[in-house]
């Protein structure tokens, strides 16, 4: 696993049955619903927009039904979508203001045929006439099955790989939420480049910015209390996670989640970021802790706003020296989180969008240089067996 070295404790703040299986079929199995740890998932996912036709009210009716062939979802690769990047955007019923301003910033333009799509994740209790009305006006919305509150993001966070594995044929996943900037054009640029195998698959990819050190918050009331974990692990500190203001997992890494939790069901805890970084630390991932992905849970960007004496007029939004000088860099800021109006939204969108640079292919940002470096590497290794890489280790350390 490579780490940068200067990783730090992040400012927010095992023992789960996990085995990991050999299986990396192509075809998932039924995962019946469940009244315990594991995620229920029969008939979670209703992509609106498949049956535009169709009320929403009929779609959860769909949801339901108790016809097992419905509960069922054969995946064929041959006849999905072959797609790059799919990105899940966590969002509620209340922030219809905050879709419709990542819309035009970003998320419209993400939508591109055999690269990247981008869908809204809400859940079946948030449907209101209003979001039935923006179902059929945009057409990208996904209604999970689960109640709604900041203690089931990661029953949504679930839903959005299950829902990418069954409808494309996927090579990454990214989740976010709806008060974040996501770069999709450098960022697919820069997946590309960290590609070992020239179609991207089986990539073995976790990637954010890391998290260490992370105290397990026990407070009561607290909003980021975590006693579940607590009494199911006994750890006072969290295994290293990306934080959940955007990561990355390969469609690999994905699939593998899935099947693990259909055979022995994952342990689901309040804190979503966390609790996925435990499930994959038994798994030999590439950790890619990325620099340009502000995905901490604190306000982003933004220079506080100034009165001048004398004057009514406050200036208007400027942006923090550091983000203003690589948002149009060759090296850009790739994930911007906590933004915490649509108009900040917006404005990120125009400044992104009045860039006049193109994206070099081959162009190497500094930000993911040692993991390109790292990849070549890896690709070496993968053609020599367990055997002829501990010798080739020992030779170093004796010429060293």
């Amino acid at each position: 696993m490579l780490m940068a070295s200067g990783t730090k404790p992040c400012p927010k703040p095992f023992s789960s049955r996990l085995f990991p299986s050999p299986l990396f079929g192509r075809q998932l199995v039924e995962l019946p619903r469940e009244s315990g740890d594991g995620a229920s998932t029969d008939g979670v996912l209703r992509l609106a927009n498949k049956v535009s036709s169709t009320t929403v009210e009929n779609i959860l009716d769909a949801a339901s039904s108790n016809d097992p062939s419905e509960k069922t979802v054969r995946v064929n690769e041959d006849t999905l979508e072959d797609v790059l990047l799919f990105v899940g955007i966590l969002s509620g019923r209340g922030y219809r203001h905050r879709r419709l301003a990542v819309r035009e910033a970003w998320a419209n333009q993400c939508q591109k045929p055999g690269v990247s799509v981008c869908r809204f994740m809400l859940s079946e209790d948030e449907v209101t006439p209003q979001v039935s009305k923006e179902v059929e006006e945009h057409g990208d919305i996904v209604l999970v099955r689960e109640k709604t509150n900041y203690k089931s993001i990661l029953l949504k966070t679930f839903f959005v790989l299950e829902y990418a594995i069954k409808h494309y044929d996927v090579r990454f996943i990214l989740k976010t939420d709806d008060d974040a900037y996501v770069h999709v054009e450098a960022l697919v640029h820069q997946l590309r480049l960290l590609c070992i195998s020239p179609d991207c698959r089986n990539e073995r990819l976790y990637m954010g910015r890391m998290c260490t050190e992370s105290e397990v918050l026990l407070q009561p009331g607290h909003k980021w209390n975590n006693i579940v974990f607590y009494n199911h692990t006994g750890l006072k500190t969290y295994p290293n996670y990306m934080m959940g203001g955007g990561y990355i997992l390969s469609g690999d890494v994905s699939k593998m989640l899935l099947d693990i939790n259909a055979k022995l069901h994952l342990k689901f805890t309040p804190i979503e970021d966390a609790t996925l970084g435990f499930w994959l630390m038994s798994m030999d991932l590439r950790h890619v802790d990325h620099p340009k992905m502000y995905t901490y849970a604190v306000p982003c960007c933004f220079k506080a706003p100034v009165r001048k004496e004398g004057q009514r007029i406050v200036t208007r939004f400027q942006l923090q020296d550091d983000i203003e000088e690589e948002i149009c860099s060759n090296d850009p800021w790739i994930i911007l989180h906590k933004i915490d109006s649509p108009t900040k939204m917006r404005y990120i969108g125009s400044k992104v969008a009045s860039c006049n640079k193109t994206l070099d292919s081959t162009a190497v940002a500094p930000s993911i240089a040692a993991w390109v470096k790292q990849k070549e590497v890896h690709a070496q290794e993968e053609i020599k067996t367990p055997t002829e890489i501990v010798l080739a280790k020992r030779r170093q350390r004796v010429l060293h």
